[in-house]
């Protein structure tokens, strides 16, 4: 719900906004995209409302403009899609990948609203909806030119079962999770 009055007094003008927000009630775990102990992130996107036809083309477009290696597609929901791209990139890079994406702009502004500064994935369970699933890795021609997070690289082969061609490692075996809480449209759902 959002409110605005104008009012005028002694000669000013007066603007009052007034915005209600749910609060966000859904526990999740999400996985940092920061690589620790440096200031190199992994490229990460969250897209709601996406077609996979259409999140081809872009990150076709995304890897061949950066020179990026492989991404990983995650399914979140029917529509909902995660593409992570284990290269390490600096936050200059790593944010224009992100900002020259059509993901969700919520995601987009996660590093500047997370207290670490990162931004999060999520990786874990979310009330009663599963974790996301790997579905398919969208190959690149320039796969192995930059050092790849080993870590992340494990982690996706692990706990999702991705293919990941791992072929310059960083030789990093540590990951940040971050503990949050999420809007849900969980309860929410019409019962039939």
């Amino acid at each position: 719900m959002r409110l605005n009055v104008t009012f005028r007094f002694l000669g000013q003008m007066f603007l009052l906004h007034l915005q209600s927000m749910a609060i966000p009630k859904a526990p999740s775990t999400g996985l940092s995209m920061r690589i620790p102990h440096s200031t190199d992130f992994v490229s990460a996107m969250d897209f709601d409302n996406v077609t996979d036809e259409r999140l081809l083309d872009e990150l076709l477009y995304l890897q061949e403009l950066y020179g990026l290696g492989d991404f990983h597609i995650f399914a979140t929901s029917e529509f909902g899609r995660h593409a992570i791209c284990v290269d390490r990139l600096s936050l200059r890079e790593a944010l224009e990948v992100v900002y020259g994406s059509t993901c969700d702009d919520l995601f987009k502004r996660g590093i500047r609203i997370n207290e670490y500064r990162t931004w999060i994935l999520r990786s874990h369970e979310k009330g009663d909806r599963p974790r996301p699933t790997y579905l398919y890795s969208i190959e690149s021609p320039y796969n192995g030119q930059r050092l790849q997070s080993q870590a992340h690289a494990l982690f996706l082969q692990i706990h999702y079962g991705a293919k990941i061609r791992l072929t310059n490692p960083d030789g990093n075996t540590t990951l940040n999770f971050q503990d949050y809480k999420t809007g849900s449209k969980l309860g929410k759902e019409k019962k039939s």
